[in-house]
């Protein structure tokens, strides 16, 4: 019953994927969902593209996991890829360039979901939030050595300064108080000196 339901579920993929070469498919062998540490092997190709019909895009990933995890429960909750970055449009994303490991870092973004690619493959995977960390390549099958990254795509948000802490709040009213009160003092001094002349 559970192959019988994987096999709807790859069909139905199949069928939202756009019959082209290098469109993303799961691998259901090695994709038991994006929050785990090995996150979601696909075939094909991901980046910045915002076309839904674009093979490549990024929303094809989306829509491509999302039906998936409709049959595969421990695949949930459903994505959303909110497109920021990638390695070959922007530089200084990572360390490692060219090689199977290293680390990245966007400083003022905080980042969602990461897409490692690498060879005919990628891995996309649930990001706690953070604005740093190690990428690799070793859950991309390749032989028996991992294959060099070709590019990495981050998903994210504008990091927003936080909201100050009620402690905060008090110490800058008693401050605006207090300059309130020093002003207060000085015009009272000042109006005192007119009167006397």
């Amino acid at each position: 019953m559970q192959l019988k339901t994987l096999l709807s579920g790859a069909a139905i993929a199949m069928a939202a994927t756009p019959c082209v070469a290098n469109a993303a498919l799961i691998v259901p062998s090695a994709c038991s969902s994006v929050t785990s540490a090995s996150g979601c092997l696909f075939i094909g190709n991901i980046n910045g593209n915002t076309s839904v019909l674009n093979p490549n895009s990024y929303r094809n990933a989306e829509l491509v996991y999302n039906v998936y995890n409709n049959f595969v429960p421990g695949a949930r909750p459903n994505i959303t890829l909110n497109y920021l970055f990638d390695t070959n449009t922007t530089a200084g994303l990572i360390t490692g360039a060219g090689s199977a490991s290293g680390t990245w870092s966007t400083p003022g973004y905080v980042i969602d979901y990461m897409a490692v690619k690498a060879g005919s493959y990628f891995s996309l995977y649930k990001i706690a939030d953070l604005s740093s960390g190690s990428w690799s390549t070793a859950n991309i099958p390749y032989g028996r050595n991992p294959k060099d990254v070709s590019h990495i795509v981050f998903f994210g948000s504008q990091a927003v300064a936080g909201v100050p802490e009620p402690a905060t709040w008090g110490m800058m009213i008693a401050g605006v108080g207090m300059a309130g009160g020093a002003l207060r003092r000085r015009r009272s001094s000042r109006q005192a000196r007119f009167a006397a002349a």
